[in-house]
């Protein structure tokens, strides 16, 4: 049995991730996903991942992300004329955006180009999938 989203659920759930995501992207500090990246890194090292490709600075990078393929994923389905490429561009504006208000408006967060290289993959990522998918069937 084949079960489709309606354009409803798939517009529900990407304004609720959207808002998780706003919260967790713009909290006054980075305590909660430094932690969630360490539980990443202890995921992939006792999975059998070599402990080189599990140093926190990958993972951070990993974190990141994975933390932007669900909009671009949900986007790609609820907006079917969107490709890749716009998601791609739409996550870049996205991370940017975070990052300038991350960098002038809370001390405590720091501004990366890094997070926004690593969203921007995230929103490609997302996009990616959900083209794959649909070629394939």
């Amino acid at each position: 049995m084949s079960y489709r989203l309606s354009r409803r659920h798939l517009a529900i759930l990407l304004a609720i991730y959207s808002a998780i995501l706003a919260v967790a992207l713009l909290a006054p500090t980075s305590g909660t996903q430094s932690e969630g990246a360490s539980w990443l890194g202890d995921l992939t090292t006792s999975v059998g991942v070599p402990d080189r490709f599990t140093i926190q600075p990958r993972i951070e990078f990993l974190s990141n992300a994975l933390i932007l393929m669900p909009v671009s994923a949900l986007g790609s389905l609820l907006w079917a004329r969107t490709t890749w490429r716009d998601w791609t561009a739409y996550a870049f504006v996205i991370a940017g955006f975070v990052e300038v208000v991350q960098g002038l408006l809370l001390p405590e967060r720091t501004a990366s180009f890094a997070d926004v290289s690593a969203n921007t993959l995230g929103g490609l990522g997302g996009a990616l999938v959900v083209a794959v998918v649909r070629l394939r069937g």
